[in-house]
């Protein structure tokens, strides 16, 4: 085998409450994650001696600007494999969306690489490889529902809820992690106990849903009040900004009732993504030690 494709699937935070500023610059945080089933298509080919990433959408950047370059790159370094890697990634996650796009390109980079390079690292392996890249892409390793801890990348796993839909709308502004970070004013967060909720259903999920980070990116883009109030309206039972944003998600319990609010929103000009919550990930299945227990799962 020369060349495997592999689904990398969008997150949302159901909860995200920042609780410190750690003495590394960076923030202590309890994230509360799901997976959903609107998925970037990323293609992994051993060819040549260098890495290459191309992608469909002309803004996603390419070459070594790509966290699906260094994803490559490590497991090159630490498999020892003498190979280059080629990919390629269809684009459906918008970018900078606060959906975890690139985090999960990188790690379905991994793990297509672990299985193309027969390189047999364990997920957790994979977990600590991850996290050198990005703090999200522990999570998409494990899945599809976790709790993130630390800087993100301490992961407990946690059992799916019962499938429900989310609609997702993107106002289209890009919004900088780092930035809204930097501007967050610890003694305004709520930091509520993502982990209160020990059996997630849609019902109690709406008792937890809360992100520290909204009051930074609504404060200077209103338009995420906006987003949130027309879902409110079009009948969502619980609404959020999902990571630093700018995407608001609203919760529904049927197919039929997402797709009629997405109808009722449409007219505003947004970017609008329907998609049910996973109960397995995609991504997942393809470290050594799923694949040993659930057998091949491969497309190639």
């Amino acid at each position: 085998m020369n060349e495997l494709t592999l689904f990398a699937p969008a997150k949302i935070n159901l909860c995200l409450s920042v609780l410190s500023r750690r003495s590394d610059g960076f923030h202590e945080v309890a994230m509360l994650m799901q997976m959903i089933g609107l998925s970037d298509e990323v293609r992994v080919a051993l060819r040549g001696n260098d890495i290459t990433v191309s992608c469909d959408d002309s803004s996603v950047p390419s070459g070594q600007g790509n966290i699906a370059y260094h994803a490559a790159k490590q497991m090159l370094a630490y498999s020892r494999v003498n190979s280059g890697a080629s990919i390629y990634i269809q684009k459906r996650i918008p970018v900078a969306a606060g959906l975890g796009g690139g985090s999960s390109d990188a790690a379905a980079v991994l793990a297509a690489c672990n299985i193309l390079f027969d390189a047999r690292f364990t997920r957790e392996q994979l977990a600590e490889i991850g996290a050198e890249i990005g703090m999200d892409v522990p999570f998409f390793l494990h899945g599809p529902s976790a709790m993130a801890r630390g800087r993100g990348e301490v992961i407990a796993d946690l059992a799916p809820p019962p499938p429900f839909w989310v609609l997702l709308v993107n106002p289209g502004i890009h919004v900088s992690t780092a930035s809204v970070y930097q501007n967050l004013n610890l003694g305004l967060t709520k930091q509520v106990d993502c982990n209160k909720i020990q059996r997630l259903t849609v019902n109690n999920i709406l008792e937890v849903l809360s992100n520290d980070l909204e009051t930074v990116t609504a404060a200077k883009y209103p338009v995420i009040g906006q987003c949130k109030a027309e879902l409110t309206s079009a009948g969502a039972l619980g609404v959020l900004m999902s990571g630093s944003g700018p995407t608001v998600f609203g919760i529904f319990d049927t197919e039929a009732a997402c797709q009629t609010a997405a109808e009722k929103l449409a007219p505003q000009g947004w970017r609008l993504y329907t998609a049910m919550t996973l109960t397995e990930s995609p991504i997942a299945g393809y470290t050594d030690e799923r694949r040993e227990q659930h057998g091949t799962l491969f497309r190639n």
